[in-house]
């Protein structure tokens, strides 16, 4: 019986510590890309961590795909359009309750490049965010959000014209 034990608890063993790996290796960096992107970093963070744990769920099948944190990145970006959606749905109601438009306070971004993606457009905040920060290619910015490479494109072409915008309009 210790026969059969034993490669299942090394096996076991394996996947702990391929999973462990990949949270450690990607974590931070994952939260920093997706707070560009959500404008918030506690929902970046909640975000990020909902998609390691359904990862680590279903890590047998995960752990066996080309691109496991693409697979994260992927649910935690969904995530956060869920959660956007869920504020907006929030936000119509409250607004058609009260009768008078509500306020939504935006968080304080702590750098520069924060505030001024924060004045893009959500696809193109999110482009830009797995760009520069995630460093991910046209390709995998693609995949993660759902959408053609020529989008992407365009959305970074479209985001780079209205930061120029912004930071000429900073200067004068």
């Amino acid at each position: 019986m210790s026969a059969v034990t034993a490669p299942a608890t090394a096996d076991v063993a394996e996947h702990v510590s391929q999973f462990d790996a990949l949270f450690a290796d990607h974590y931070a960096r994952l939260v920093r890309a997706l707070t560009l992107v959500a404008g918030d970093r506690e929902v970046a963070a909640d975000a990020v961590q909902e998609a390691f744990v359904r990862a680590h769920l279903r890590w047998r099948k995960i752990g066996r795909y080309d691109d496991p944190i693409g697979w994260v990145r992927r649910v935690a970006i969904n995530q956060i359009r869920d959660a956007h959606r869920r504020h907006e749905r929030k936000s119509r109601a409250l607004r058609r309750l009260a009768s008078r438009e509500t306020t939504v306070a935006h968080p304080v971004e702590p750098d520069d490049f924060g505030r001024l993606l924060a004045a893009l457009p959500t696809q193109q905040r999110a482009a830009t965010a797995l760009y520069y920060v995630d460093r991910l290619s046209i390709a995998e910015i693609a995949i993660a959000l759902g959408i053609a490479e020529g989008s992407v494109k365009s959305h970074l072409h479209d985001a780079r014209r209205r930061l120029k915008a912004l930071l000429e309009g900073e200067r004068s």
